[in-house]
């Protein structure tokens, strides 16, 4: 049986882009912020916080009564509020559009004719053997898709980190500025090094329980059922590689706050690592792991649920 056609995919991954950026975007700015405070740091009525990303320590400005590590999550989008007002929820979203659309649909796209292209008789050995794993159709599509949209995650979180409106313009003229233009892609290993695994895991877990005899009793029903197990599949996925690759995330996310390149090359992930837990503890590789589950598991559920609902509609 043929898979959707290509148009099918892209338009309902660029509808589920949509829907879950307008609706989870807000906790990933509170994630971001989090996760680029520190411990150590300068004191809070300082308007700068302390960064380390591993080889040295810089200053970045400080959210205003925004700090995750003492408030939770309701408590930081309360601040952004009366500090910056609502549009502070919103800082980084036209790069999270434009960032997003496109990876989703190199993404989506990517694992689903992965799945199709494994499944089909007489598929080559590679295809064969790369679409008939979940976890290395999911490996593989998230290594494309992030390779290509890097550049638009390094400027959608400076934008996210800083209590100052800037442009994308503006953004990429300093970062080209100051690193050349390889310093586009400043962050992109470290964000492979997050992102294939959770993309491997997410998708074992969203197969196995998709492959589950109650979800698939429940999902019987072609379009209400459908979505029901993409939305629950999707949050279960969500959840186990989260809590995964949190470490990864935080590690990602202190290496593209930081404001100069140190040579102009990136720190080393394992010296990073070392160098937040030895200054921060265990807990500060899992900072921000609440917001970013909070944003993580609904937007998993919300894409899953939007991508297979719209193919539904659109087969």
């Amino acid at each position: 049986m043929p898979g959707p056609a290509l148009s099918t995919l892209v338009i309902s991954s660029s509808m589920g882009a949509i829907i879950t950026a307008l609706t989870m975007s807000p906790l990933d700015v509170i994630k971001v912020r989090s996760q680029a405070a520190t411990e150590n740091g300068a004191p809070k009525t300082k308007p700068s916080i302390v960064v380390h990303n591993g080889l040295q320590t810089c200053l970045v400005p400080r959210p205003a009564r925004c700090q995750a590590s003492t408030n939770s999550v309701f408590m930081s989008a309360r601040n952004i509020v009366r500090t910056e007002g609502v549009s502070g929820l919103y800082r980084g979203l036209a790069p999270t559009l434009l960032q997003s659309i496109p990876n989703v649909i190199l993404y989506y796209s990517c694992y689903d004719k992965l799945r199709m292209w494994g499944k089909e008789e007489g598929a080559s050995g590679f295809l064969k053997y790369i679409g008939g794993s979940a976890l290395l159709a999911g490996g593989a599509a998230r290594v494309v898709s992030t390779s290509i949209v890097s550049p638009l995650e390094l400027v959608k979180t400076r934008q996210m980190n800083s209590t100052v409106p800037t442009s994308m313009a503006a953004e990429f003229k300093s970062i080209i500025g100051v690193g050349g233009f390889s310093g586009l892609w400043r962050g992109a290993r470290v964000t492979l090094a997050r992102d294939v695994p959770f993309s491997a895991v997410y998708w074992v877990v969203v197969e196995s329980v998709r492959e589950s005899e109650a979800i698939r009793e429940l999902g019987k029903d072609r379009v209400g059922g459908k979505f029901l197990t993409s939305l629950l599949s999707g949050a279960a996925g969500g959840i186990v590689a989260t809590l995964i690759s949190t470490p990864m995330d935080v590690i990602k996310t202190r290496q593209q706050v930081s404001l100069s390149l140190y040579g102009g090359s990136n720190p080393q992930i394992f010296s990073m690592m070392k160098n937040i837990y030895e200054k921060e503890g265990l807990e500060g590789l899992w900072r921000g792991n609440s917001a970013r589950l909070a944003r993580v598991v609904p937007s998993c559920a919300i894409m899953l649920g939007s991508f297979e609902g719209f193919k539904i509609l659109l087969g």
